[in-house]
């Protein structure tokens, strides 16, 4: 892998164009034997990555079990509207069919008939198993949707009056002027009293955030290259490079061969700055990404996401892309259900309100793990809040969700139970005694 010789090979560059939105260039989902995502295996472990498998038997409770005590007293999410986004659903499925409201597709073409709805049909399913009595408001944008697409598909929600919105997607715009009017229009949402949850997406390990440079970008201790997987791989390929002010830079994607590495593909120049994309398919084989930057790059903040694989050399933290980035919003990582740890491939950083359990058993795509299956746990667990006392706002819902987390090396960790507790205590028709479900939820896991 020499990358210093490579500026001899831009002669056999396949330009790749990086005009696409690519929705999602990975939901933020991980299933169980089986990825699930619109355009990539954007599925909890990157490929090459150790995979975390669930820690629970086949003895324990799944995640959404000890909701039924809450049901059982009377708070199912009635008279609550949720609004969900995502690329394609399957309404008539028996988990959601009774439960939708209204569906509604945003998207500039039809999905086809052979459409992956798996993924956001379970994203249903969950919101719909935590508040089985709310109604549901299905936004479909697509699998190449666009910024105008999304925010088509928001703004409809929010003329049905729905007091909560989900997405589980993470969104890879081939522009920084794409990336802000999703964080725009989740944060115009979440400004007008709807509470916005969004989940933080898979990248631990597939972000690299560091210093840009004139020249090639150095990943680490000097080196030039950012390898992919954890050995050969095959198949698609998505990059994203992001980043803040005037500065030029350049993405590649090299093949490493004995003797000189042949360049794969290079991005194409984008107007509008700030952003480099590569999508490309590959045949088996090992390959890295390098980064070069045009004059006056020094010390420009740059990102790098890889939707499919793992980067060689991550960042501990980050990860997170629209609309989990925008202001307002209730960016929700992922957590095993059993030991209240953060799984190591949820993203992270600044932006991260709250992490959730994930492992939940669906019908509509099996078991779902990751953020994905995390943020409509979270979503629903607001919409009993809401249904719990009337005389909440979305926004206060929210400020309860967060003050009953558990706090845990600096992170907060959602407590359902707790939360519905805190707010039935308000209320004096619901009897708090009927709702002592401590044993029975997230908090029997030790949080």
């Amino acid at each position: 892998m020499r990358i210093e010789t490579a500026a001899t090979l831009f002669v056999v560059v396949i330009v790749v164009s990086s005009t696409s939105f690519a929705v999602p260039v990975g939901s933020s989902s991980a299933v169980h034997d089986r990825p699930i995502g619109a355009l990539s295996s954007d599925t909890g472990p990157a490929d090459g990555a150790a995979v975390v498998e669930p820690t629970r038997d086949a003895t324990d409770p799944a995640t959404l079990s000890g909701f039924s005590a809450v049901h059982d007293a009377g708070v199912t999410g009635e008279d609550v509207r949720v609004g969900i986004v995502g690329s394609q659903f399957a309404p008539d499925q028996a988990r959601i069919g009774d439960a939708v409201a209204a569906t509604r597709r945003f998207s500039g073409r039809s999905p086809g008939l052979f459409a992956d709805t798996s993924h956001d049909t379970a994203v249903a399913e969950i919101v719909s198993r935590t508040a089985p009595d709310a109604e549901l408001y299905l936004a479909s944008i697509g699998p190449d949707g666009g910024p105008d697409a999304y925010a088509d598909a928001v703004s409809w929600l929010r003329e049905r009056d729905v007091d909560v919105v989900v997405d589980a997607g993470s969104y890879f715009p081939s522009s920084a002027d794409g990336m802000a009017e999703l964080n725009r229009v989740a944060s115009s949402a979440a400004r007008n009293d709807t509470a916005f949850v969004t989940s933080a997406g898979n990248y631990a390990d597939r972000h690299w955030h560091g210093n840009g440079s004139e020249g090639w970008v150095a990943f680490g201790d000097g080196t030039r290259y950012n390898t992919l997987g954890g050995g050969e791989i095959a198949g698609a390929v998505s990059l994203r490079l992001y980043w803040q002010g005037d500065a030029d830079y350049d993405l590649y994607l090299y093949r490493a061969v004995d003797g000189e590495d042949p360049l794969i593909a290079k991005s194409a120049t984008n107007a509008t700055g700030r952003t480099e994309a590569i999508d490309a398919t590959v045949p088996e084989g090992r390959y890295y990404v390098a980064v070069r930057g045009g004059p006056n790059a020094s010390n420009t903040s740059l990102d790098l996401f890889s939707s499919h694989h793992a980067l060689g050399i991550s960042s501990d933290s980050g990860g997170m892309v629209a609309p989990a980035t925008a202001e307002g919003v209730i960016a929700v990582g992922a957590a095993d259900a059993v030991t209240g740890q953060r799984r190591p491939y949820s993203s992270t950083g600044p932006a991260l309100d709250i992490s959730a359990p994930d492992g939940a058993d669906t019908t509509a795509a099996g078991e779902l793990y990751g953020s994905s299956a995390a943020a409509p746990l979270v979503a629903g667990t607001l919409t009993l809040l809401l249904a719990a006392n009337e005389s909440l706002t979305p926004a206060e819902a929210q400020g309860v969700l967060r003050d009953t987390a558990v706090r845990q090396d600096g992170e907060l960790y959602l407590d359902a139970a707790g939360a519905v507790e805190a707010v039935s205590r308000r209320d004096p028709a619901i009897e708090e005694t009927e709702l002592d479900w401590y044993n029975e939820t997230v908090s029997e896991d030790g949080r």
